[in-house]
């Protein structure tokens, strides 16, 4: 019994660990895509967007949809659902997609992948407060 206890003590102490360094690591990736925000604004406001190239756009594209992948990434380290892991992956091919000049048959991968997790979303995950009941006369 005494060795059962131990083990269960020792299991919540690693948890424990685990969780802090998850925190720490969070707000480390958050402290990094907030010093990355002031490069990103700088070029912008150093470039004349009405001449803007599409070079130049697609760099900027990238590296914002780049800093809201990473933010996603650190709501899903704080909250662990899979609503939240479902929305990493969604913004994760999307970025993807918008962002690489992809073939046809790619970005239809794409699109079906981030088809298939909406449906996933929809149909599979049940969010907390939803009740079973549908409302009436809908």
């Amino acid at each position: 019994m005494n060795n059962s206890r131990i083990k269960r003590r020792l299991n919540e102490i690693i948890y424990q660990v685990a969780r802090y360094l998850e925190i720490l690591f969070s707000m480390i990736i958050l402290l990094v895509i907030a010093i990355s925000i002031v490069p990103l604004l700088e070029n912008l406001l150093h470039t004349s967007i009405p001449n803007m190239g599409r070079d130049v756009f697609t760099q900027f594209l990238s590296d914002a949809l780049t800093l809201v992948v990473g933010l996603e990434f650190v709501k899903m380290l704080c909250k662990h659902t899979a609503e939240t892991l479902l929305e990493v992956l969604m913004f994760a091919t999307a970025r993807q997609m918008v962002v690489e000049h992809l073939n046809t048959l790619e970005t239809l991968i794409g699109v079906a992948a981030i088809a298939a997790l909406f449906a996933t979303q929809k149909y599979l995950i049940v969010r907390q407060g939803e009740n079973s009941q549908k409302p009436r006369g809908k």
